[in-house]
Formats: structure tokens, sequence, C-alpha cells
């Protein structure tokens, strides 16, 4: 269990504060104090509630385990439940995580290490005047963190699925299309249902009834826009998939094609000479079959008409 309290300070003296120890900070006009726990255990909860004072609903919230995605408006503050995911994890696995939203205070509480947040630290770390922002403009960058993972996501699948419209295109396409098309769905389906529920808890925030909560900030409304995008990306992906096994299915008709034009132009060269064959083994008595050298003329006719068909087919590019 590791709980981080960061105090941005823009007279320039930030610093990580023990909120075990010290307890909350008293924060100032130009002060942001951000807390992150990586783990839901009750005792460290309670010690992070009653130091920012968040009431008995929003500790609840951040309790429960059946965690979906909302806004919950308090007093003091709103609590944001999202869905997040690793930007470099292949099976897109959904993880939760609950932003608390007060006065000069943002709470971040997630299950382990998450990525998104971790390099959202990274990037602020030469900032010195994040003490500056409101706590709704703080949350909004770390929201874009998250969003930006599930675009890390979408580049990744669609480089996956370049690949595998090489693999289409092969002129001997092994099975192997099939298997990467059926993981790349399933990656497509869970980061669409990781992704989708965040409007329930990102889309109140647009509303004029929210404008009441200007204590806490303004929300940047470049933050929904991400959200729609990212939501059309996935989208996008899955037509791209599509589009991949269209030209999966284009090329093994091709194949198809090729093999029965083969086959149908051996059926007509062979044809002549078949039927040629049958018509002289016919028992009748003819002057034609008493001279024994005949047999190479029908053997020639039969090499003519199958030489001509195959120049015929040449000249009108069946082959």
């Amino acid at each position: 269990m590791t709980i981080r309290a960061v105090l941005f300070d823009a007279n320039g003296a930030d610093r990580e504060v023990d909120l075990v120890g010290d307890g909350r900070p008293k924060l100032g006009e130009k002060q942001l104090l951000w807390v992150d726990l990586d783990d839901r255990g009750p005792d460290e909860l309670r010690a992070v509630a009653e130091t920012i004072g968040l009431e008995a609903e929003g500790l609840d919230r951040l309790r429960r385990d059946d965690r979906q995605a909302r806004l919950l408006r308090l007093p003091d503050r709103v609590v944001l439940s999202i869905g997040a995911v690793e930007a470099e994890d292949e099976s897109a696995r959904r993880r939760e995580v609950d932003i608390v939203v007060g006065a000069n205070h943002v709470v971040t509480v997630h299950d382990g290490a998450l990525g998104p947040l971790d390099d959202f630290r990274s990037e602020i770390r030469h900032e010195p005047d994040l003490g500056r922002l409101d706590a709704v403009a703080f949350a909004a960058g770390l929201l874009d963190s998250v969003l930006t993972a599930y675009f890390r996501q979408i580049e990744s699948i669609e480089r996956e699925i370049d690949h595998l419209d090489e693999i289409a295109v092969r002129r001997r396409a092994d099975g192997s299309f099939l298997d990467e098309m059926l993981v790349i769905r399933r990656r497509i389906a869970r980061l669409r249902r990781a992704l989708a529920p965040n409007r329930e808890a990102l889309l109140p925030l647009e509303r004029p009834d929210f404008e009441l909560r200007s204590d806490l900030g303004t929300l940047w409304p470049g933050l929904l826009q991400r959200l729609e995008r990212a939501i059309d990306g996935i989208e996008n992906a899955r037509e791209l998939l599509v589009g991949s096994f269209d030209l999966y299915l284009g090329q093994a008709s091709q194949r198809t094609n090729d093999v029965m034009k083969v086959l149908t132009l051996v059926s007509s060269i062979a044809l002549p000479a078949v039927v040629l064959a049958g018509v002289m083994g016919m028992n009748f008595k003819l002057p034609f079959f008493d001279d024994s050298s005949n047999f190479f003329v029908v053997v020639g006719v039969m090499v003519v008409l199958s030489i001509s068909i195959l120049a015929v087919a040449r000249l009108r590019a069946w082959i």
C-alpha cells in the first residue's frame, strides 16, 4: 500500500507531504494537493478520508467492489469513477480508478500501479506553476492521460491490423490469419467495454447544472472531445478489422478463381482430343482405318487443336 501526497505550490515550493504523520496541510490560494493511493485498504482509505474531510457516501464509493463509471456529486466535492487501461497491455484489461475532486485537492484511488497516472506524474515533474491550477483543471490533466493510454492502444491495434493485411494478401495465406483476427477482435471489444461507459461519468460535467460547482474550477472542454475521438477511434479500428477480413475473403476467392481457371483450361484443351478419340474409336468399317499411318494424323490433329485453344486463350488474356 502506497500513499503519495504531493503539494504543488505556485511559489516554487512543491514538496511531498506525509498525510499519516502530519495530516492535511493548510492550503493557500495558489496551492494544490494531489493524493494518490494504489490500494483500497480500509485503514488507508479512512485515513485519507479523514484528512480531506470526505463524506461517508464518498468513502463508500471508494470502498465498493462493484465499481462502474459514474459521477457522484457531494456537497463539497465530486467523485469520478472511470475505467482505464495500460497503454502496453495487449489484453486491454479494464482498470478502475476513482478521482475525488475538492477545493484545492485531488485524490486518485486505484488497485496497483497505473501507467497513465505514472506518465502524468512524469510529465509534470518539472512544471513549477501547477499550484495555480484549480482542482478540476488538474483532474482534467489526469483524465487526459487516461485517454492517451486508449489512443496508444488504438495505434497498436492499427499496426496489428496492417500486419494482418499483409497476411491476407499472401499468395498462400495460412490459418494464422483467422487466429490473429480473433485475438484483435477480442481486444477491440474489451477496449470498447472499458472506454464507452466513461461517457456516463464525464458527460454530466458538460451539463449547465455543473456550472454551479464553479468553486471547484472549470472543466477543459477538449476533454470530452478527446473522449468521443477515442470512442470513434475504436469504432474505426473495428471497421478496419472488417476490411481486413473482406480482403482475406477476396484473396481466397481469387485463389479459388485461379484454380478453377487452370482446371477449366486443362479441360478445354483435353476435350477436343477426348471427343476425337471417341469418334475414332467407333466400330465402323471405313477405309480410313485401313491405313495405320492415319493414327499419326489423328494425333497431329489433337495437338493442333490443343495449341489452337492455348493460342486463343493467350490472345484473349485468359492466361
